[in-house]
């Protein structure tokens, strides 16, 4: 019987559907995501020291968000590894936590989180 079983399986992996025994590890994040500067006034730029790599190689993905969701800061592009954030007006000091998600082509993906960026509102003028 473990002739046949050798050539179901022989006859399977020239089909390329040989079952892969690799284990698939989720990417690591070594540094970050950190905001840099920390404290900035509305309208300012943030960049973000993130280094993340795959174990095993594979692709990565990554889909950046803030909370709280409103108001909206702006992306340079939400899906790059590493964007810059534009702050939003704000009518009090806020603070924002800046958050990636990264995932691998084999589907294993991590949430990462760094210190919050603190958005000053921008200081009212007399009349």
């Amino acid at each position: 019987m473990s002739h046949s079983y050798s050539k179901v399986f022989g006859a399977l992996v020239l089909l390329g559907l040989g079952v892969s025994c690799r284990a698939n590890h989720a990417p690591k994040v070594s540094t970050g995501p950190r905001p840099s500067p920390q404290v900035v006034a509305a309208g300012g730029v943030v960049s973000f020291v993130f280094e993340v790599e795959d174990p095993d190689g594979d692709s990565m993905t990554f889909q950046w968000q803030q909370l709280p969701a409103e108001p909206a800061g702006t992306f340079s592009d939400a899906t790059a590894r590493n964007p810059t954030w534009v702050a939003p007006e704000v009518s009090e000091t806020t603070t924002f936590a800046i958050m990636v998600t990264v995932e691998d082509s084999e589907g294993d993906g991590i949430l990462a989180q760094g210190p919050g960026v603190i958005v000053h509102a921008a200081a009212s003028q007399a009349p």
